[in-house]
């Protein structure tokens, strides 16, 4: 299979993708280094995980691992959606993966 050249528009929309993934990055690893609102000394910036405040029962705040997991997990899908167009032979199904890679790594983070 041949290799082609990603349109202008599969181009910004790969920009997009990659710009989310970092800040996504950015995220788990603070993630990681943070500590629970729970544990007593905690400041502004800690993370409510174990369900409390505003994101009680969001199954993504359930735990440090399920957080950093959700976001490694949406890291990668939307890394690969951004790989599909030169992997592809029409720019409509590069766009359509990536379509459908950023709706799944949206609903990953997201995850109710």
């Amino acid at each position: 299979m041949t290799t082609r050249r990603p349109t202008i528009v599969e181009m910004a929309v790969q920009l997009i993708i990659a710009a989310l993934v970092v800040l996504l990055a950015i995220d788990v690893l603070d993630a990681y280094r943070g500590h629970a609102c729970s544990e007593p000394g905690s400041r502004s910036d800690c993370y409510p995980w174990g369900s409390e405040g505003p994101v009680a029962g969001l199954w993504r705040y359930e735990s440090k691992a399920a957080y950093i997991g959700s976001g490694l997990a949406s890291m990668a899908v939307l890394t690969l959606s951004g790989l599909a167009p030169p992997k592809v032979r029409r720019a409509r199904t590069g766009l359509s993966l990536m379509a459908v890679g950023f709706l799944v790594g949206s609903y990953l983070v997201s995850f109710a």
